[in-house]
């Protein structure tokens, strides 16, 4: 009876810890890569990878934000992610490539008016800084950023993936909790299909940006625990 009832108080303590706001709160379709001499599958170590993304929809707690809005601009921009190189696993047309990053950060903006556009071959007069005009609403540091592709995959496609630190912006209050700023986490897929392409860019990125803000535990009374399970 002892250990029954340790387990379910571990379990209960477990479930009144659980995250406060969690899931996605930004979502992008599309977002594009871009950095100098990579190809899908090599990157130059020391080149520096750069992503500008229009932002289309938000989620808890940033759901009062409304990325449809036709008179304002929601975008994001990330720089400073510097490439370890690329490693190559398996044999030809069974192989994987995936490039790590060191360091970088992130600035997601609010801006008037709409005017943020992919030009091809960046960068030039419109990109980045059609993508970082306006209020930055959150800022961060980004680590242990990376992509996989492959040589197999019939519509081209792969991952990229990296963690955020939240560390300042206009709404850094809502992706924080009594601990601190949230983690965060930046990710989704990825094509280097050529007909969805622009020039210029090597990869075009479906993704989103995960919260995980966790909720203070909440002191209960062994009374309490035992009239949830009558």
């Amino acid at each position: 009876m002892k250990t029954r009832m340790a387990i379910t108080a571990a379990v209960l303590a477990i479930a009144l810890a659980a995250p406060l706001h969690a899931g996605p709160v930004i979502d992008w379709d599309p977002a594009f890569f871009y950095e100098p001499g990579v190809t899908f599958s090599n990157s130059i170590p020391g080149n520096e990878m750069k992503i500008v993304g229009i932002i289309s929809a938000f989620g808890p707690p940033l759901q009062f934000l409304n990325a449809n809005d036709p008179s304002k601009d929601y975008t994001f921009y990330l720089s400073g992610m510097i490439s370890n190189g690329t490693t190559v696993i398996g044999s030809a047309g069974s192989q994987f490539y995936v490039t790590t990053y060191t360091g970088g950060t992130i600035q997601v903006y609010e801006g008037t008016p709409r005017n943020a556009v992919f030009d091809p071959n960046p960068p030039n007069a419109n990109v980045p800084s059609t993508f970082t005009d306006g209020t930055v609403l959150l800022s961060g540091n980004v680590s242990g950023f990376y992509t996989q592709t492959n040589d197999f995959t019939t519509f081209m496609t792969g991952n990229a993936e990296g963690n955020i630190t939240w560390t300042g912006g206009t709404l850094i209050s809502y992706l924080s909790s009594t601990q601190g700023p949230c983690p965060a986490l930046f990710t989704g897929g990825l094509t280097w299909y050529p007909s969805l392409l622009i020039p210029g860019y090597v990869f075009r990125h479906t993704g989103k940006i995960d919260n995980d803000c966790p909720s203070p535990t909440r002191q209960s009374t062994w009374g309490r625990i035992k009239s949830l399970y009558r």
